[in-house]
């Protein structure tokens, strides 16, 4: 009887750990390099640049809401917050998160956002990282 009572304990534990877990999702985002040898990303959070051999940019964004809930991440997401825009500007493509710079208020609480990207660029691009430890990563030799 004590072996079930101990087991049963142990399911309720990990099942509060379990829904104690953060919301998050990932959403990702494909653009052409429409012929801009140049990448600038001016996005909030952190960035992992990585490389393939495909002549497409994407995206992926993560989001974690720690004081939030699915079903509001879910909301965000279909009003566009997390919407990206890319614009060739004298040959650079500029991605930027337009939507990122309102401030959302959850009961009068401004709403934390942990946001994170893994952006894959093609091989021979140049790669302008602003709002990043980094500024200019170079990837042509790689």
């Amino acid at each position: 009887m004590t072996k079930h009572i101990a087991v049963l304990a142990l399911s309720l534990m990990l099942m509060g750990i379990v829904s104690a877990q953060n919301p998050g999702k990932t959403f990702t985002k494909p653009f052409s390099t429409d012929g801009a040898e140049r990448i600038k990303f001016d996005l909030p959070g952190p960035i992992d640049l990585k490389i393939w051999h495909q002549a497409t940019i994407r995206v992926e964004i993560s989001v974690d809401l720690p004081s939030g809930s699915t079903s509001m991440l879910d909301q965000l997401a279909k009003v566009g917050r997390y919407d990206l825009s890319a614009e060739n500007v004298n040959g650079e493509l500029v991605v930027t998160s337009p939507n990122m710079h309102r401030v959302v208020r959850v009961k009068g609480e401004k709403l934390r956002e942990n946001l994170s990207y893994v952006i894959y660029v093609p091989k021979d691009m140049d790669v302008v990282l602003l709002n990043s430890a980094a500024a200019l990563a170079d990837i042509q030799n790689k």
